[in-house]
């Protein structure tokens, strides 16, 4: 007997669970943001203004970037940032994963003349988000898949990433 098919499920994702939800505490969101992306199919759209060291500096996550970044020639995979300078002076994972594989990864920060970044959000895939309204506070609104909402968030992101441009103080540092 077939499966049915559930009309709100995400087909770019193996889990089908879906809805709003309010995420409160790090943990919480790190959480999401893990199992998210390692679900990820094709697209990873990441806007932090520090990339927050717990959430984004664990070698899991920085493992599951990876596969996705070389799974296809169509991943999609983006990062913006605010400044080199928000980010731990000890080295962040994600961030040489991105310098190593640049082709792969593309990575972005803020111009210095432009509006601070407040907010951090992650797009996964055509469906699934997280998004904190200020990126200090531990709480965010997530769905496994929302396409409306996703479409409104890329087109913020989409704003900032065509303002956004390479930190030569990244180039420098790995040189």
């Amino acid at each position: 007997m077939p499966l049915k098919r559930n009309p709100n499920s995400n087909p770019d994702s193996t889990d089908r669970e879906s809805g709003l939800v309010r995420l409160e505490g790090l943990e919480v969101i790190r959480q999401f943001i893990h199992h998210r992306v390692a679900e990820a199919r094709r697209r990873l759209w990441i806007l932090s203004p520090d990339l927050n060291a717990f959430i984004y500096n664990d070698p899991d996550l920085v493992d599951a970037v990876s596969a996705l970044a070389r799974r296809s020639r169509h991943a999609d995979v983006r990062i913006l940032i605010q400044d080199s300078r928000s980010l731990p002076s000890g080295g962040h994972r994600l961030v040489d994963l991105a310098l190593r594989i640049s082709s792969r990864i593309h990575l972005r920060r803020q111009p210095p003349d432009e509006t601070r970044l407040d907010e951090s959000m992650v797009l996964i895939d055509s469906g699934g988000y997280l998004h904190q309204r200020r990126a200090a506070d531990p709480v965010a609104m997530a769905d496994a898949y929302a396409p409306p909402r996703v479409q409104t968030l890329e087109g913020r992101f989409r704003t900032f990433w065509t303002h956004a441009m390479p930190d030569p103080e990244l180039r420098r540092l790995k040189i």
